[in-house]
């Protein structure tokens, strides 16, 4: 049997053998989080993991990235409700919306690495109807096999694949939908087939398109104003030969809108910087993003020490932006023009089983090598051109012994940054080296119980954006040394059954972490001669994250907390930390066609360093699905909810400016055939 492997299992850990033997109760609550040898679940992983599955995406019905993750702890949104304007702050890391900070998490969609920024526009475009499943891994231990600079962690995110849509016994199958949305204001259709008609063929093409308005606050005001029509283009096909196979992706997304707000994050913001400030202005912007990927695969049943991976891939985030059709409301020259990151990555893995009685033991050696163009049509000071070059290798080791499981990475990337002639301010071309060691232990105590640490010594390296940008006159930033973290994180983990009644069920996982940064990177906003970014000696991150999960008959229940607190060395608040907050769910199945849910989210206020505080606040979204389990109407959905149901008005703590938007009413219909 061919053993199925990810490169983002492999990161996650093990849990024994012995122990998978021995429990075989089934656990609906404890998600398989990974596949390495046998499946495992996310309470026998070593490090803060949340899961989102198939189900958990059909419950939210998100019509962005953002609606996906604003229920996990530990992960907050940097931005509007825009489709256009997502960024995402992982335990104080990430995106702060005016810097390069975006570098700080690990994005990935099908295993391919997605890094976009630019001035207070987002992050990360993702058709979310695509997907089927997204994991979040809080804290730096993704460095081995995804690089350096994973300081917040790593949101990597699965498509649909052809046996998702084919029943069984079937050579094909597909899914229709439509839907509705009134904040933002989202029209949207889309159309999934999946084909296989032989054992060793498989194929899937899926189309989807949004018609994107505004976005409004609690008041009815608008905040953000997308005016686009997004169609998004998913293909793939699957080839086996004996023990080989050949895989080949594509997804394509583009957005053209017409009068689209500049400033996708915040809106116009007409007079935030004095009576006379005209706003950020609104622009014809077309929005194109790309990734192409083949891989080829090797593993020979005969060989356990062969499990190859050759895998070349093409992304690219492009934005486009030209003036729009209001003269009052003109987008600054300087920001005008096309936006480009394209990234060639060749990537070579194998997994080899060294297993022996008693014991089990993989070991993963790769290498990657990858190139990025940074390129603007518009000279920008602060949005410099230049390219990013990198080679790396690595290796990863999971050893298993009795209740025991001990995984252990190294990797060492170099790094090579240069300007391109665009650039005015320095043509200094910058060398960085990383080497990255982790550690994490599991102990299983009882049946129920284990308990957990790691440690993890992560380099961030400067992007482009931070060793060349010259904005309102600064100085480059050649000299910036490399963020460096250390990551120290222990943890408890529960799962079981029959505790209160007869059938029910039960998981729980803790985990407290502590990071400290040494040459934290900063914006200074100053003129030149000081650098437009510098280092801060250090900077110390603490907190924890607990997630609850509890089932009992047609009834399930959920509570997840994330707490996180971080200051410099001189004792100073930093910017960039998210609200503490708590997650509460609720879903009853109130019979085999209907199932009804509530989510609520109750935040704590958040100090800022500036002296300003942002309130606390507590939102509440409600779902009713109906699924007709037979006769005419079998096959079909509706699925229909609103979220911030009380229409309240708030600002998350990572927003750069607010409100939040209001309530929403949303509505879909699906059928599959």
């Amino acid at each position: 049997m061919r053993r199925q492997i990810t490169a983002f299992a492999l990161l996650l850990g093990t849990t024994t053998l012995a122990a998978a033997q021995e429990d075989t109760r089934p656990i609906v609550l404890d998600p398989i989080v990974l596949r390495a040898g046998t499946e495992k679940v996310a309470s026998s992983v070593p490090q803060s993991v949340s899961v989102l599955d198939s189900e958990d995406l059909n419950e939210i019905a998100p019509g962005n990235i953002g609606d996906v993750l604003k229920q996990v702890p530990g992960v907050a949104g940097v931005g509007s409700s825009s489709f256009f304007g997502q960024g995402f702050n992982i335990r104080g890391f990430g995106s702060s919306g005016t810097a390069a900070s975006e570098a700080g998490i690990v994005q990935l969609i099908d295993g391919e690495k997605k890094y976009f920024e630019s001035y207070r526009q987002g992050s990360l475009f993702v058709e979310p109807d695509f997907l089927k499943r997204v994991e979040v891994l809080r804290g730096p231990s993704a460095a081995t096999l995804y690089g350096s600079g994973a300081l917040g962690g790593v949101i990597a995110m699965e498509t649909i694949d052809p046996g998702d849509l084919i029943p069984e016994g079937a050579s094909s199958g597909g899914r229709v939908k439509l839907g509705y949305a009134s904040n933002p204001d989202t029209a949207f259709g889309s159309i999934s087939w999946g084909w296989r008609p032989a054992e060793d063929f498989e194929a899937l093409a899926a189309f989807a398109y949004r018609k994107l308005g505004k976005t409004e606050d609690p008041d009815g005001e608008t905040i953000v104003r997308s005016n686009s029509d997004t169609p998004n283009l998913l293909l793939k096909a699957r080839k086996t030969f004996g023990d080989h196979y050949v895989e080949a992706s594509y997804q394509h997304l583009e957005a053209r809108g017409e009068d689209q707000d500049f400033n996708q994050l915040e809106g116009a913001q007409i007079g935030a910087f004095g009576p006379t400030f005209p706003g950020w202005g609104v622009g014809d912007i077309l929005t194109r993003d790309q990734v192409a990927r083949l891989e080829w695969g090797w593993n020979p049943a005969d060989n356990r020490l062969i499990d190859a991976t050759v895998a070349l891939s093409y992304t690219n985030t492009i934005k486009d932006v030209q003036q729009g059709g209001v003269a009052n409301e003109p987008i600054s020259p300087t920001l005008l023009g096309r936006r480009d990151y394209a990234l060639w990555k060749l990537r070579a893995q194998n997994v080899m089983d060294l297993s022996g009685a008693g014991y089990s033991h993989y070991l993963t050696i790769g290498a990657e090598t990858f190139r990025q163009d940074r390129s603007s049509t518009t000279l920008s000071s602060s949005h410099p051109e230049g390219y990013t070059k990198s080679a790396a290798v690595f290796a990863w080791s999971e050893l298993e012994w009795g209740r025991v499981t001990v995984n252990s990475g190294l990797r060492y990337e170099r790094q090579k940054t240069e300007p391109k002639d665009s650039v005015t301010v320095t043509d200094d071309r910058v060398e960085s080296e990383s080497i990255e060691p982790q550690v994490g232990v599991m102990y299983r105590l009882n049946d129920d119980w284990s308990v957990f640490g790691s440690l993890a010594f992560v380099n961030r390296l400067p992007a482009v954006d931070e060793l060349y940008d010259s904005r309102n006159g600064g100085a480059a930033s050649p000299d910036l040394k490399d963020e460096k973290g250390k990551n120290i994180e222990i943890g408890v983990s529960y799962r079981g059954n029959d505790i209160f009644a007869a059938g029910d069920e039960a998981a729980l996982k803790l985990t407290l972490f502590r990071n400290h940064i040494d040459d934290m990177i900063m914006r200074t906003n100053l003129p030149a001669p000081t650098p437009s970014y510098t280092n801060i000696d250090r900077a110390y991150l603490r907190g924890g994250e607990l997630e609850a999960s509890y089932m009992t008959g047609d009834w399930q229940f959920g509570a997840a907390l994330s707490v996180v607190n971080g200051r410099d060395q001189d004792g100073e608040i930093l910017d960039t930390l998210p609200n503490n907050r708590v997650a509460l769910s609720a879903a009853w199945q109130a019979s085999d066609s209907w199932k009804l849910g509530l989510r609520s989210m109750l935040a704590d206020g958040r100090d800022k360093p500036d002296g300003t505080h942002r309130g606390g606040f507590g939102t509440h979204d409600i779902y009713a699905i109906w699924t007709p389990r037979q006769g005419p109407l079998e096959g079909v959905e509706v699925n229909m909810g609103i979220d911030n149901i009380t229409n309240r008005e708030y600002v998350p703590a990572t927003y750069v400016t607010g409100p939040a938007p209001g309530r929403n009413f949303k509505v879909s219909l699906s059928k599959t055939f």
